[in-house]
């Protein structure tokens, strides 16, 4: 029957198994249709028949798999195996519908040893309806989020056992459930998402693998797992992370996906660990620009505009049709050349058919400043240093004093009472730890000072600000250099000192704006494990002004076209060959 085929297309937990029993939802008797057509479902492979009421205790039954035990109907899971070791956890809801336990399975011990065991609903279960438009999009969260019923560990067994189960739910996680949003895991991050590199600095746990390349690439930080689970399952459709200073748009252009930072508070970060309210954010990751934007709208977009687009982007049946962009189009490109100045040639090839492309689609050519020579120019009186000088210290008094006063101090001195002795802490988190208690008041004070003179500068002299969402500027940052960085290479030490100096990645932040990561295509390398070429994934970010978040997710959407490109190709070296 046509919605056998229909299942199939739309659903990966179905399969023809469930075909041997039929279960129809009927009020009165048996329709004449289903009657005259049991010869036709027997030949389908239907062995049995069963009728049964529309609603069940209270409850409408949605359509699709499920197993039948003693008379009651149980809903299907499909189990995937965590190969990326991308989770720390995997998540079904609890019996109330308002909390979640863990998956206490394990179906791949033999053939996937040491792996954790993801349990994925039916998507026939959540269809899309005006209410929900994003029903049954799978989603991973980091494990600095909350969710009720589960603890949170930020990467540290001693703050995973010191802390219950939490009694409630990250308002960001639950307003995607509220909208259908599936949960179906906590991802791993960084201790306590500080700058840790796998997997020289992961003690308490093993760091993810990043899919591309030869495998064994660094995943980057902090959200390493959830950029691993999205750029590794096709059955995942979005992770979210957070971004304190490159916490997401590093492990997106590391594993070659689309991930963004966005404007400092688009979404609430409450109910979840906090590193600094100064800088920290919650975004997302997504495989191609079309499904980044189904994302961005669900984090950030409002207004029934947003729920007409997004019902056309999450019906599968239906064509997605782009509006014009044209009149929300940016009219600048700018292209900062004190921070393009790249030495691998086939990076500076991809990069440039990149930058080409857009500036194409945006029909301008673009614009190229120097931040360096700007500042020199237009500096406020009295500020006499350089750029990279006078902002040198801007993170670390603003963010790591906030890192020991909100979160390390309290811990610390809650689990030395308790428990009678000082956590054990990964080797980056034990220098923090005598860090970040000598930066003072004042420091941090002057830290947010700066970040004002900045901002101001840089909305002033830089980038105009947006009106109304609309962004008339956005400016393109290289954020791969064809390096090739494994997951085995040693280091004298943990990184320390996070966030001094000013750097590309700085920009975006201290501008309070979203950095969009773009997957732009591979370059060749020859990996030291396989004695093979491999793919080295190259991304570029593009930044628009703070407050322009959903307008740059539909400019690259619009840029990439319906489809969207998919990074699954780790040896191609071209990208717009794939549109």
């Amino acid at each position: 029957m046509r919605f056998f085929a229909e299942f199939a297309a739309l659903d990966d937990v179905w399969s023809t198994a469930f075909i041997d029993a039929l279960v129809l939802q009927v009020v009165g008797p048996t329709p004449s249709s289903i009657e005259s057509r049991v010869d036709h479902l027997r030949e389908l492979g239907v062995n049995s028949l069963y009728k049964t009421s529309p609603v069940i205790d209270g409850r409408q039954l949605p359509q699709g798999p499920y197993f039948i035990q003693n008379g009651q109907l149980h809903q299907a899971y499909r189990l995937y195996p965590d190969t990326a070791d991308a989770f720390v956890v995997a998540t079904v809801p609890d019996d109330y519908q308002d909390g979640f336990h863990p998956l206490d399975a394990a179906a791949y011990g033999e053939q996937h040893p040491s792996t954790l065991t993801i349990a994925v609903p039916s998507r026939l279960y959540s269809l899309p309806t005006e209410e929900r438009p994003f029903a049954g999009k799978r989603v991973a969260i980091k494990d600095i989020i909350h969710l009720k019923g589960l603890k949170t560990g930020a990467s540290s067994r001693a703050f995973t056992d010191f802390h219950p189960p939490r009694n409630h739910t990250a308002p960001v996680v639950q307003d995607l459930i509220d909208q259908g949003f599936v949960v179906v895991g906590k991802t791993k991050t960084t201790q306590f998402a500080d700058s840790e590199w796998p997997t020289r600095d992961w003690v308490d746990y093993h760091g993810p693998f990043n899919p591309r390349g030869d495998g064994y690439l660094t995943p980057s930080g902090s959200s390493a797992g959830s950029a691993a689970a999205v750029a590794t399952y096709p059955w995942l459709d979005f992770a979210l992370g957070s971004d304190t200073l490159g916490s997401i748009r590093a492990p997106a252009a590391a594993q070659a996906i689309f991930g963004m930072r966005p404007t400092l508070g688009a979404t609430s970060t409450e109910g979840m660990v906090p590193y600094s309210a100064n800088w920290d954010t919650l975004g997302g990751f997504a495989r191609t620009a079309s499904e980044f934007e189904i994302l961005a709208n669900a984090l950030y977009g409002t207004g029934s505009d947003t729920r007409d687009r997004m019902l056309k982007l999450c019906f599968l049946s239906r064509e997605v049709e782009l509006p014009s962009l044209r009149r929300t189009r940016p009219t600048t490109l700018l292209i900062p050349e004190d921070y393009w100045e790249i030495e691998d040639g086939e990076s500076a090839r991809v990069f440039e058919e990149f930058i080409a492309r857009l500036e194409d689609f945006l029909q301008v050519k673009r614009t190229r400043v120097n931040l360096q020579e700007s500042w020199k120019e237009t500096r406020p009186k009295g500020m006499d240093e350089s750029l990279a000088s006078a902002f040198h210290y801007v993170f670390d008094w603003s963010a790591n004093r906030d890192q020991w006063t909100d979160l390390l101090k309290p811990f610390i001195d809650s689990y030395r009472e308790e428990e009678g002795k000082h956590p054990v802490l990964n080797p980056q988190v034990r220098f923090k730890v005598s860090y970040t208690r000598t930066i003072t008041a004042e420091q941090k004070r002057e830290g947010e000072e700066l970040i004002g003179v900045f901002k101001d500068w840089f909305y002033t002299h830089i980038m105009p600000p947006s009106e109304n969402g609309y962004s008339p500027s956005i400016m393109a940052l290289p954020w791969t250099d064809g390096q090739v960085t494994y997951r085995d290479e040693y280091a004298v030490g943990p990184q320390q000192f996070t966030g001094q100096g000013f750097f590309f990645y700085n920009i975006g932040p201290y501008a309070r704006c979203p950095e969009l990561i773009i997957p732009v295509g591979y370059t060749p390398y020859v990996s030291k494990y396989t004695d093979s070429e491999e793919g080295l994934p190259a991304a570029v970010g593009i930044m628009a002004a703070e407050g322009s978040d959903v307008m740059l997710t539909q400019l690259v959407a619009g840029l990439f076209g319906k489809d969207g490109f998919e990074a699954s190709d780790r040896n191609s070296t071209g990208l717009w060959d794939e549109l």
